[in-house]
Formats: C-alpha cells, structure tokens, sequence
C-alpha cells in the first residue's frame, strides 16, 4: 500500500441552479431534478412547493484544485443564496439534488451536514452511504455494520467525521483509525453550542480506502448509543 492511498484529484466542481419566479439577466436551461429525486433526498415539502413554482434558471458553478475547494465552495453557496433571496427564489444543489433550505447567513463548512445527504439505499446491506462530500475531491463514505433501529445515531457519527475530514482534506489522508466526539458531531450538525459541547465522549472508527468503489469505507469500534448518547 503506498503512503498515501486516497488519490487527490487535480480539480473539483460544484453546480447551483437558482430557481427565480422572473428571469434574471439571462436565462440557463439545464435539466433539473425531478421532484422523488429532491424528495429522496430529503427537500421538504414546502420546498418542493417553491421549486414547482419557480420556472427560471440562473446556473452559478466553480472549479478549483483540492486545497482550494472548500473556500471555492463557500464563495458559490453563499452567492447563489443571496442572489435567490433578492429575487424570492430557491438554491438547487445539482450534485446532491436537493433545495438548500437555508439562509446565506447560516452557511458554514463547520456544519459539514450542509454539504452532503445520506443514502439509505443499502440500509439492507446495514450500509449508510454519503452522498456530497465528492464536491471537495474527497470520496464518499460508506459505514459498514449499521444498526437499521439506530441508523440517526450511525448518521450523526458519519456526520461528525465528515466535519473532521471537510477540516483536514487534502492535507491529510483519512485512512486509518480515527475518532469521533460529541463535539465533532454537534459541529458536523450545525449546533450553535458546539464549542461547549463536551468532548469526552468520543467513538472510534477505522477508515479504509475501497479503489474499486473510490469510497472511504468506516467501521465503528463500538455502539454509539453508549459510547456518545446515553443519558
């Protein structure tokens, strides 16, 4: 294995479609995601309300290298929130359909759960797949063993790790063993206390690299339910 075995690619892309009532300065015609898409992912239904309504697009995207991306990434959601809040519209995320429902304001990459959605296609499989995080040129992740009855606190851990590689990426490479606080999760959450969060409750995972699949493949060394969440 070499030293570094999550390759790095040398650029990464993020695309928005901002959904006006009016057109703006020009109009951009791209195919959109269908409403189960947008709903599979979790848009609610008043958002699915608002992208019915809204029939203009104006398409915002960026390209930048690995170390540069998250900034790159920022700049553009921010921009495309803005610019549909000035023309009561709505932000669509083409890579991870879904409509941000969200405030400019309230953009962060600490609150890595804004960048990506969970896939609960495998959860027969007891696997819980991310599905965003390649925007930033990381893989996406996979977590093996999942309990179906407790899958939101499996998809709270995935969350915090994604703050901690979001943070660290590319600088280091995740593959290894790693671990996962409170407070890393109430950040991966967008929790306005997170700092004082307490950071003595902690889970371990082992992260490995699948090159077949280019997933981040994560096992938990142990239950969340007693090493994070109990009272």
């Amino acid at each position: 294995m070499s030293a570094r075995p999550v390759p790095v690619p040398e650029t990464c892309s993020a695309l928005y479609a901002v959904l006006t009532p009016k057109p703006l300065d020009r109009e951009d015609h791209l195919e959109l995601p269908t409403v189960a898409m947008l709903k599979h992912n979790g848009t609610s239904e008043a958002g699915i309300k608002r992208f019915q309504a809204a029939k203009h697009q104006y398409i915002l995207s960026c390209e930048a290298a690995p170390e540069a991306m998250a900034d790159a990434l920022l700049d553009l959601r921010v921009t495309a929130l803005t610019l549909a809040e000035k023309n009561k519209g709505i932000v669509v995320d083409l890579l991870s359909p879904r409509v941000l429902e969200l405030q400019a304001d309230q953009v962060s990459l600490e609150a890595a759960g804004q960048w990506f959605v969970l896939d609960y296609d495998r959860i027969d499989e007891r696997v819980l797949v991310t599905d965003g995080l390649e925007r930033f040129g990381l893989p996406e992740v996979a977590c093996r063993g999942v309990n179906r009855e407790a899958h939101a606190m499996y998809g709270a851990v995935l969350t915090g790790l994604a703050h901690r590689l979001i943070a660290e990426w590319p600088t280091n490479d995740p593959v290894g063993r790693a671990t996962v606080t409170l407070r890393d999760i109430a950040y991966g959450l967008g929790d306005a206390e997170a700092s004082s969060t307490p950071n003595d409750r902690a889970i371990e995972v082992d992260i490995d690299y699948d090159p077949i699949d280019h997933l981040l493949v994560v096992t938990l060394d142990g239950d969340p339910a007693s090493l994070l969440f109990a009272p």
